[in-house]
């Protein structure tokens, strides 16, 4: 297969990562440790502990300056548990905190699923002691109870190092949009990716602020024929419409991704920083009230339609 500039630039200029590293993130069973990652009570300063992550992976490979976070519950195709999505913000906390990391790259182990969408069953249960979810909550990093994941989707925006996502597998309505939708700031895909907004069949409607980036990344009428009809979209279709940067073989991806990532990370970190922030203003600056239309409207399709909504109401968040 034809290299793409991503993949040439990556391979050319980026420091070099050891492959056996990175291989234990193929396994169907996910990685058999998780790590853990400091927690921060106050908004600055030192942290004040840490926490055994359940649902994430974290990584840090501090010779070339890149961490990797990865969804590791892979028997649950990585979904949007409340657990998970609260650690989501103790990683990317952190992330931002350490001054190690300079990029981040973002994936799920596996080469099944990136992120299934709403955990509509399984363990609803948060183990992040709650002292920290309120400290956490009360700066913005933590869930809301909205629908539409409105903290979550603010937090990766404003993620300030180069965060690079590397979609391993089947993305499924939050998940995809998580892969997408701007969460990242450049996205490669293994050659298993796959997509899909079912939310015309589940009664909903779009969220995490895809009503606002889909249509604007590939245009309303596809953007549109995706919400409304609910189709897989393939790994190659994606990188046609220029969702994606580059596809690639499943044991290619993370390697791929992290050697871009080191690349990135050479940089001066307020260089990168003020990139991603000029050219995420002018979205940025709509968001609040893109995710703020987005719970009026899938609250009202719910009413309507009983629809599944993006939480169970037994989740703990």
């Amino acid at each position: 297969a034809r290299m793409s500039p991503a993949q040439a630039a990556a391979k050319a200029e980026a420091p070099a990562v050891d492959r056996a590293l990175l291989a234990p993130y193929l396994a169907a069973e996910g990685l058999a440790e998780n790590g853990s990652v400091p927690v921060y009570l106050n908004a600055e300063g030192e942290a004040t502990g840490s926490h055994e992550l359940r649902h994430i992976a974290w990584r840090l490979l501090e010779d070339v300056g890149v961490a990797i976070a990865a969804f590791n519950t892979p028997k649950a195709l990585h979904c949007l548990a409340p657990n998970q999505q609260m650690e989501t913000f103790l990683v990317l906390e952190h992330a931002r905190r350490d001054p190690r990391v300079r990029a981040l790259v973002w994936t799920s182990s596996g080469t099944r699923a990136f992120n299934s969408g709403a955990a509509l069953k399984g363990d609803q249960n948060v183990y992040v002691p709650a002292e920290v979810v309120d400290a956490y909550r009360e700066r913005g990093m933590a869930p809301v109870g909205d629908v539409v994941l409105s903290a979550q989707t603010k937090a990766f925006w404003d993620f300030p190092k180069p965060l690079v996502m590397a979609v391993n597998g089947l993305a499924v309505g939050g998940g995809a949009n998580i892969a997408l939708a701007n969460f990242g700031d450049v996205i490669f895909c293994s050659r298993n990716a796959r997509f899909m907004w079912p939310f015309a069949k589940l009664g909903l409607s779009p969220e995490l602020g895809s009503s606002m980036m889909i249509p604007f990344l590939i245009g309303m009428s596809k953007a549109k024929e995706l919400m409304l009809g609910g189709d897989w979209l393939t790994a190659d279709e994606a990188a046609r419409l220029g969702l994606v940067s580059a596809i690639c073989e499943p044991e290619d991806l993370l390697p791929l991704a992290v050697a871009f990532a080191a690349k990135v990370a050479q940089n001066h970190p307020e260089t990168t920083r003020c990139i991603k922030q000029v050219m995420n203003a002018p979205l940025r600056a709509q968001l609040e009230e893109v995710l703020q239309r987005e719970q009026k409207f899938i609250m009202e399709t719910i009413r309507a339609t009983g629809g599944l909504g993006g939480f169970p109401k037994t989740s703990k968040l």
